[in-house]
């Protein structure tokens, strides 16, 4: 989404819409509806600079904050 970069599905980390609207990582890849994919902290802010939320999410996309999608790709954590 950020980067554009061709990866396989399996590695790169789903985000999506929680149902108040703000977008966070879908580790189990079950929440519903549309969803985006990052292949790592630099992909995500690349697209937070272009915007990219907005336009993933049909502009549905209320709140993002990188603090918590950046978590995703600290050490230890699952993606």
């Amino acid at each position: 989404m950020g980067c554009g970069a061709k990866k396989a599905q399996g590695e790169l980390t789903r985000v999506a819409l929680d149902p108040e609207g703000e977008v966070v990582v879908d580790r189990e890849r079950r929440l519903p509806g549309r969803g985006a994919y990052l292949c790592g902290a630099g992909c995500m802010t690349a697209a937070l600079k272009r915007k990219a939320f907005g336009r993933a999410f049909r502009g549905k996309a209320g709140k993002v904050d990188p603090l918590k999608l950046g978590q995703a790709w600290e050490p230890g954590s699952r993606s």
